[in-house]
């Protein structure tokens, strides 16, 4: 009776943890585990283009470049980083999670959350380049919780 009670309970453990994250889902929650990290040990990714290229859209990085030529004393410069949408981080951020998917007719939207309490929640918007997923733009979002159930 317990090792059936046991089965019961890890059953929807290990179902969930076979579950494979869609192609798009799975290249946003790459390229954020990547990108947090560099930021978590001391690095700025937002200026490493090469490096951006394998996650971001040749659009987007030109468009980094492009403003990254801006004088800020000049131009109204954003404060905030383009993939994180914060000017900092809490030390937990290395956990993230890809919460939920939404199509719209411009791209495949994933929702992307930071830390364990998973407060801080972004949308990428990925579309395909050269068959690849890829970040084509990043908007912050609020998901309030208005149910509580445990």
């Amino acid at each position: 009776m317990k090792k059936i009670i046991l089965a019961a309970l890890l059953l929807p453990t290990l179902v969930s943890a076979a579950q494979k994250l869609p192609p798009e889902a799975s290249a946003a929650l790459q390229f954020n585990k990547w990108y947090i990290s560099q930021i978590l040990s001391g690095k700025e990714p937002i200026k490493h283009y090469e490096a951006l290229s394998r996650y971001v859209t040749s659009e987007t990085i030109s468009k980094l470049k492009a403003m990254d030529k801006l004088d800020p004393e000049e131009y109204d410069v954003p404060d905030v980083d383009m993939f994180i949408k914060a000017q900092g981080y809490d030390d937990d951020w290395g956990i993230v999670s890809a919460r939920a998917l939404d199509y719209d007719a411009a791209c495949m939207q994933v929702y992307i959350s930071f830390g364990k309490k998973r407060d801080h929640t972004v949308i990428d918007c990925m579309v395909k380049e050269n068959g690849a997923w890829k970040v084509q733009s990043v908007a912050s979002v609020n998901i309030s919780d208005n149910l509580s159930a445990e």
